[in-house]
């Protein structure tokens, strides 16, 4: 059976064509932007790319990039938040220096207080009376400088704590689609390496490609704009049925990933008909009219952890089972083995290399 070539190869060749022939260097901050735009994911983003013109300055394509793929600038939002804590610090700093200076002119008002009471012979009236006034006020003045301190170190505080949180929504942003809330593309990649951390004894697991059989279709239908509004809601189906622990991704335009963790091809492909079974018993509703614009379908490719040399080689099986479901009529799942029955699963098939 030859392998078509799938959408993500197809729109990748025009990624790097279009690249070349606009003279855009081959970063792959760059790469990632002109994807998007290529792929149609964010009709948005490929509305301003080509708004752009001709030629796209490298400023252009990365102001391009901090307002749709803020992953890839995250440098200079941590440069932010580092002039934010080191500002915190600094004033943090000074309060202590000021509390150290203020309390060593209580200390002598203290001393002196303690060298005029204790004295021997006789106390001069006015000097007492004066020198308890002064520590009276130093007191009542201590205790206002404390309370304001106080509040100025919870503000600080409380600043510090909002950097904290901004850092961690920075976190996770790397790793998460904006369009759908699913894992995106690094996290992954992330999480394929991790499978064969020790090629001697891979992650048990499956990993499956999915994509949207009639996605043009329900974009037609959905009219303008409606691809993101499509992808939400096939997300939402996904992370509702996704089984816990396992990861279901959002790679790029409408193709998914499912990393499932079984060793046992027949659980694998039970919860990947689950995933799909999900996605097609919801229909997707248009944005304005709340039309019912029909189910999506999904065609999935599955592969084992364990047959596989690596993350490319297990990557490269997965996509050859999604071809096949797609040559055999789409709405189907697919598992690239060696060794099972044809119909052993029931509704799935077998693609054998």
């Amino acid at each position: 059976m030859n392998k078509q070539p799938s959408f993500a190869s197809s729109v990748a060749l025009r990624v790097a064509t279009a690249m070349y022939q606009m003279g855009i260097d081959g970063l792959p901050r760059n790469y990632e932007l002109v994807y998007e735009a290529y792929s149609g994911a964010n009709p948005e983003l490929a509305r301003d790319f080509v708004a752009l013109g001709k030629t796209k300055s490298q400023k252009d394509l990365d102001d391009l990039g901090r307002r749709y793929l803020p992953h890839h600038h995250e440098e200079t939002a941590v440069s932010r938040t580092n002039d934010r804590v080191r500002l915190q610090i600094t004033n943090v700093m000074d309060l202590l220096k000021q509390e150290k200076s203020a309390l060593s002119d209580y200390s002598k008002l203290i001393g002196e207080a303690s060298r005029t009471i204790g004295s021997n012979g006789t106390v001069d009236p006015d000097l007492l009376s004066r020198s308890i006034r002064e520590l009276s006020a130093a007191t009542r003045r201590k205790a206002s400088d404390n309370e304001a301190m106080a509040a100025e170190v919870e503000t600080h505080t409380a600043e510090l704590e909002s950097v904290r949180q901004e850092i961690d929504h920075l976190q996770r942003l790397k790793f998460v689609d904006p369009v759908t809330g699913l894992a995106n593309r690094r996290a992954f990649n992330k999480a394929v390496a991790r499978i064969y951390a020790n090629p001697d004894l891979p992650m048990m697991c499956g990993l499956a490609f999915a994509e949207i059989d009639d996605f043009d279709r329900l974009c037609e239908a959905g009219g303008p704009g409606a691809a993101d509004h499509i992808l939400r809601q096939v997300g939402e189906a996904l992370k509702t049925a996704g089984p816990p622990g396992d990861l279901v991704v959002r790679l790029d335009g409408h193709c998914f990933a499912f990393l499932l963790n079984s060793g046992d091809e027949t659980e694998i492909m039970r919860l990947v008909d689950a995933l799909r079974q999900a996605v097609g018993s919801r229909p997707v509703v248009h944005a304005k009219t709340n039309q019912n614009l029909g189910c999506p379908a999904l065609s999935a490719g599955v592969a084992m952890s364990v047959i596989a040399d690596g993350p490319r080689q297990l990557m490269a099986y997965a996509e050859k089972a999604l071809a096949a479901s797609h040559a055999n009529g789409g709405n189907r799942a697919t598992l690239f083995s060696r060794t099972a029955e044809a119909g052993a699963g029931g509704n799935w098939m077998i693609y054998r290399p």
